[in-house]
C-alpha cells in the first residue's frame, strides 16, 4: 500500500524540514539532489509503516531526496515575474 501524497513529510519534519523526496520518473526542475544518508536513518528508525515504502524507493532509485534551490533572482511587481538571467 503506498502512502498518501506528501506523506514524508510528517516523517522528516522534525529533522530535515527542508529535504523533499521525490520520483526520478517525473522531471523535476530547480531542485537540488542530496545525499539520502541522514533520511534513511530517521526513516529506518521509524515505526511507521510508510516510512518502509520511502526507505525502499532510495534505496532502489525510484526516489532521490532533493531540497528546493532559492528563488533569489526572482523579482516582483503588479502581480508580475521578473526573472534574471545569472
Amino acid at each position: 500500500m503506498n502512502p498518501p501524497k506528501g506523506y514524508y513529510r510528517q516523517l522528516l519534519a522534525n529533522d530535515f524540514p527542508m529535504v523533499r523526496i521525490a520520483f526520478t520518473h517525473t522531471p523535476i526542475y530547480g531542485c537540488t539532489r542530496v545525499d539520502p544518508t541522514n533520511a534513511l536513518n530517521v526513516l529506518d528508525n521509524s515505526p511507521d509503516p510508510h516510512a518502509k515504502f520511502y526507505s525502499d524507493g532510495l534505496r532502489n532509485g525510484t526516489l532521490v531526496t532533493i531540497v528546493e534551490n532559492g528563488q533569489e533572482y526572482v523579482y516582483k511587481n503588479n502581480g508580475e515575474l521578473y526573472f534574471t538571467s545569472n
